[in-house]
């Protein structure tokens, strides 16, 4: 079997990549606290939602580089 390697650099980019979903995630939380006039500590009491959401988020913004990468090999 074939050993990879992760270099430093991809670690830092899919880290970033996390770090864009999970902040437009605290944004959609965000959005409902002030459209259905929530409490604010809806913010912090529900971030076990917003984790799920941000890796939905992550999940499909990974789909769409694997897409994009198939494409431009082809």
């Amino acid at each position: 079997m074939k050993d990879t390697l992760i270099t430093a650099r991809r670690k830092r980019q899919e880290i970033l990549c996390f770090g864009i979903c999970f902040a437009a995630a605290v944004l959609v939380n965000l959005g409902a606290i002030i459209f259905f006039r929530t409490p604010w500590y809806e913010l912090f009491t529900q971030i076990g939602y917003t984790l799920l959401i941000a890796i939905v988020f992550y999940f499909v913004a990974a789909l769409f580089r694997l897409v994009i990468h198939l494409f431009r090999k082809a």
